[in-house]
C-alpha cells in the first residue's frame, strides 16, 4: 500500500507541475503596469531632453530650427503622456494591459456579458449552487455520489484553466459555449472515473480541497495575499499536496472538512455567477493569464468571503452531528490499510455501539442489539 501512496503522490506532483507550467507565466499586475509606464515615460523624457540639448549645441546659428525642435519635442512629450493615460484606461484585453474592474470589457471578460445574466452563467450558477448545497449537507454521508461530484469539479476546473491559458488570440469557435461545455464534458468523465477508481480519487479529493482553500486564502487581497507569482503557485501546490497526504492518516476528518469547505466555496461562486459582485474575478485573475482582469476587493466581496467561512462552519457542525454514528466509506478506509472491508468493520464495531447500519452507498454502519 505504501507503493500505491508513493505512486499517487508522484502522479499528483506531475499534475501540479503541469498546472504550474501552464499558469506560471508572469501576469502584469495593476501596480506593475503603472510602474512600467512611469519608467517608459521617464525614458522618453530623458531621450527628448538629450536630443534637444544636442540640437541646441550643434545648431546655435539657427535659432528657428532649435525652437521648432523644442516645440516638436513638447508635442511628442504630450502625446506620450496621453498615450500612457490611455493605456491605463483603455480596456483592450491584451496581455500587456490590465482590464480595469467595473468597466464594460471587465464584465464581458469575467461574466461573459456587458449587463444582465448570460444563459451560460445562469446555468453554471444554478448547478454550482445545487452541488454546493449537496456537499455541505450530504457530501459526507453519500460518499459515492460525492466522489462523482468532486471528480466533476476537479476535472472541470482544471480543464477550464487549461483552455483559458491556451486560448488563441481570435478565441475558440463559439468561445462562450466552448469554455463551458468542454469543461463540463471532461468533468463528467472525471466524475465517472472518481466513482469507480475511489482508491485514487480520495487522495485527489483531498488535494482539490487544499487547492480551493489556497485559492480562498490568496483572494483576501487586491494583488493577492502572496504577491510573488512563483511563491503563490508553490503555496497553492504545496497546500494541495499536504491535504492529499493527510488523507492517508485521517480520512474521516479530512473528508468532512473538504466536503464542507468545497461545498461552501462553490455555493458562493454560483451565487456570484448570478449577482455579479466581482467575487469570481479573483480566481479568474489568479489562473487566467491570457485575459488579465483586475481583482478589486469591495464590501460585497468581503461579505461573500465571510459567508464562505460561516457556511463552512455550519456545514461541519451539521455533518458531524448528522453522521456521528457513521464511519466514512469503510471500504475506502480498509483499502488504505490494505485490509478487506469486513475486517475494518469488525475493528470499528466496538467504537460506536449505539447505532450502526449497513448503507447502500459508500458508508458502512452497523446496529448493535443489546
Amino acid at each position: 500500500m505504501k507503493r500505491v501512496l508513493l505512486n499517487t503522490c508522484f502522479c499528483y506532483l506531475i499534475f501540479i507541475a503541469t498546472c504550474f507550467l501552464i499558469t506560471v507565466n508572469a501576469r502584469p499586475t495593476a501596480n506593475g503596469l503603472t510602474k512600467r509606464q512611469n519608467f517608459d515615460s521617464d525614458d522618453v523624457n530623458e531621450l527628448h531632453h538629450a536630443t534637444l540639448t544636442r540640437s541646441i549645441t550643434t545648431t546655435t546659428s539657427t535659432t528657428s530650427v532649435a525652437t521648432a525642435t523644442s516645440t516638436k519635442g513638447g508635442e511628442h512629450d504630450g502625446n506620450n503622456s496621453n498615450n500612457n493615460n490611455n493605456n491605463n484606461d483603455d480596456d483592450d484585453g491584451s496581455s500587456t494591459s490590465m482590464i480595469t474592474a467595473g468597466s464594460t470589457q471587465w464584465y464581458v471578460a469575467v461574466y461573459g456579458t456587458e449587463s444582465g445574466i448570460s444563459p451560460q452563467m445562469a446555468a453554471l450558477g444554478a448547478v454550482l449552487i445545487v452541488l454546493g448545497l449537496f456537499l455541505c449537507s450530504m457530501g459526507f454521508r453519500l460518499s459515492k455520489f460525492m466522489f462523482f461530484v468532486m471528480g466533476l469539479l476537479t476535472f472541470g476546473s482544471m480543464t477550464w484553466i487549461a483552455l483559458a491559458n491556451c486560448k488563441p488570440e481570435a478565441g475558440y469557435s463559439r468561445d462562450s459555449i466552448t469554455m463551458l461545455v468542454v469543461p463540463v464534458g471532461v468533468g463528467i468523465a472525471g466524475g465517472i472515473v472518481y466513482y469507480f477508481v475511489w482508491s485514487l480519487a480520495m487522495y485527489l479529493i483531498g488535494a482539490f480541497g487544499g487547492f480551493i482553500f489556497a485559492t480562498f486564502i490568496c483572494c483576501w487581497k487586491d494583488d493577492f495575499l502572496i504577491v510573488n507569482t512563483i511563491g503563490r503557485y508553490c503555496f497553492i501546490g504545496g497546500l494541495a499536496l499536504v491535504c492529499a497526504i493527510l488523507v492517508y492518516f485521517s480520512i474521516r476528518p479530512i473528508m468532512l472538512l473538504t466536503t464542507s469547505f468545497v461545498g461552501a466555496y462553490i455555493f458562493m461562486f454560483g451565487v456570484d455567477c448570478l449577482a455579479h459582485t466581482g467575487f469570481i474575478a479573483g480566481p479568474a485573475a489568479l489562473y487566467n493569464h491570457k485575459v488579465p482582469v483586475q481583482y478589486h476587493l469591495e464590501t460585497k466581496i468581503y461579505v461573500l468571503l465571510a459567508m464562505i467561512i460561516f457556511m463552512f462552519l455550519i456545514s461541519v457542525i451539521w455533518q458531524y452531528i448528522f453522521n456521528k454514528a457513521i464511519e466514512f466509506g469503510l471500504h475506502v478506509a480498509a483499502a488504505i490499510k490494505g485490509k478487506q472491508a469486513h475486517e475494518e468493520f469488525h475493528e470499528h464495531q466496538g467504537e460506536l455501539p449505539e447505532q450502526r447500519e449497513m448503507p447502500e452507498h459508500g458508508s458502512v454502519h452497523h446496529t448493535t442489539h443489546s
